[in-house]
């Protein structure tokens, strides 16, 4: 009986015995490790990526939003006065329109506070505690002023400081606009014009050839002008002292002839002037005071600003989006 020949393995194939085995046992799972330790890296890293958000929200409302000088309010601080702000007006939610101003409003505060002592403008604590009343629609001698402020405290989030930081660049605005009002002249360079407001550039064009030609020019106000304040007074405005208008128009009016017409171009339509007289020492009217007071308080304001080394997180245009962000959400505000 003849033996049974063991076939030979081939030499490129690995014996498959017991060792072979324990081998392909350890290479799964060393895989299988693998795998693991990439699966829980990964977790990790979400989970490093949750928390890092996580911490970085909760710890946002005490970051910068505005650094005005000396000054900074934080985006907790920005968010507060936000919806206080909204509470006031009782309007738009818009953070497209209601984030400028507020950022407007806390730049300003910062440079009342820090600049209004140049201009020997201070504010007392009973100034501080009128305006204070003023906000809270109370008299300063009400008896219940310190519950009413305590009531308004914990309904913004604003401290006690915070409030009458507020409620101090009020009154010291107030008191500046007053000083800059005394410092007006009592006459100067004025004119006298009149105007007619139509739809376009073409229609403003036949209304000046008529009136060049010899039209009149209170009847052509009564019969085309849209401006229903002057239509009925033949376009009268009245006089203005220089400075008064915005500067484009106090340019080209303040360099016309009496009885000059000229067009000029605004957003939604065209005006017709004429200016006829002028007054080089005209008295100016007191309603006109409270405008160039207004108008001398805001160069100065801006010129202070514009001195100051301002850090503005709360930029649309360039800002941090994740502070605007934080504002938006926690101070009820839309996208439009």
């Amino acid at each position: 009986m003849s033996r049974q020949r063991r076939i030979p393995t081939p030499s490129w194939e690995k014996d498959r015995g017991i060792a072979g085995g324990f081998s392909g046992s350890r290479l799964q799972m060393l895989a299988a490790a693998g795998v693991a330790v990439l699966v829980l890296a990964a977790i990790g890293a979400v989970g490093f990526g949750f928390l890092s958000s996580y911490l970085d929200e909760r710890h946002r409302p005490d970051t910068t939003a505005i650094k005005a000088g000396d000054t900074e309010f934080t985006v907790g601080d920005f968010t507060n006065r936000t919806k206080m702000y909204v509470a006031q007006i009782g309007g738009t939610t818009n953070f497209q329109l209601i984030i400028p101003t507020v950022d407007a409003l806390l730049t300003e505060q910062a440079v009342l506070l820090q600049f209004a002592g140049e201009k020997n403008v201070g504010a007392t604590d009973d100034d501080v505690k009128e305006q204070i009343a003023t906000l809270l629609g109370i008299k300063a001698t009400d008896a219940n002023f310190d519950q009413r402020l305590q009531e308004e405290l914990n309904k913004t989030g604003l401290t006690d400081q915070q409030y009458r930081d507020m409620a101090r660049s009020d009154a010291l605005k107030k008191k500046l606009n007053d000083l800059f009002a005394t410092e007006l002249p009592a006459t100067t360079d004025s004119i006298h014009y009149r105007q007619i407001v139509v739809a376009d550039q073409a229609k403003a064009d036949e209304l000046k050839t008529q009136i060049e030609a010899g039209g009149d020019f209170a009847a052509l106000a009564a019969a085309n002008s849209t401006d229903t304040t002057t239509k009925d007074k033949g376009g009268d405005l009245g006089w203005a002292p220089k400075g008064y208008l915005n500067a484009s128009l106090n340019d080209l009016l303040f360099n016309l002839e009496v009885n000059q017409v000229v067009t000029f171009p605004g957003q939604s339509s065209v005006t017709v002037y004429q200016v006829t007289e002028k007054d080089p020492a005209h008295v100016i009217a007191d309603d006109k005071k409270v405008t160039l007071a207004s108008q001398n308080y805001s160069k100065w304001a801006t010129d202070k600003r514009d001195s100051l080394t301002i850090v503005d997180e709360m930029n649309l245009t360039g800002g941090n989006n994740d502070k605007i962000k934080y504002v938006y959400d926690h101070a009820g505000l839309t996208a439009q």
